[in-house]
């Protein structure tokens, strides 16, 4: 009988690392596949795990400087930090430096590096810590920070 181990909840989702994946093609707005609605499919205690993310980075943003909205032009986001994995769990970039383009669709992995066991069941609150860097009219490129 299998036993569901855990169910992994995208509070942000950039992922990286250094992975050879293809973008999941069904996907076409900007944004992160599965998002925070969709979460991560469940894992399975004796077996391997492994979900494919599908990044598709937009070329500008709203933001809000010194109180006024501005159309910034997004140059990159780069993951800098992830936490709350379950145990023996890692993520991997394709580009494998974690640094999205704007404008670009690129794809990541969560994956088990050893199967899942009983003692790893339990729901894992994923954190994924950015920055983005993007060039605001009048005033130049600037970075933001973001979990």
């Amino acid at each position: 009988m299998k036993k569901i181990l855990l169910s992994l909840t995208l509070a942000f989702v950039f992922i990286g690392a250094n992975a050879q994946c293809a973008p999941d093609p069904q996907y076409v707005g900007g944004g992160i596949y599965p998002d925070t609605i969709t979460g991560l499919s469940d894992a399975i205690v004796g077996q391997p795990y492994n979900e494919l993310i599908t990044i598709i980075t937009p070329t500008d943003t709203d933001l809000v400087v010194s109180g006024i909205s501005v159309n910034a032009t997004i140059d990159n986001i780069d993951l800098t930090n992830v936490t709350g994995l379950p145990p023996n769990f890692t993520y991997t970039c394709d580009p494998a430096s974690c640094s999205f383009q704007g404008g670009s669709t690129e794809c990541a992995e969560v994956y088990s590096t050893i199967n899942p066991t009983i003692a790893d069941i339990g729901v894992y609150p994923i954190t994924f810590e950015c920055i983005a860097y993007v060039t605001i009219p009048l005033v130049g490129g600037t970075t933001e920070t973001f979990i």
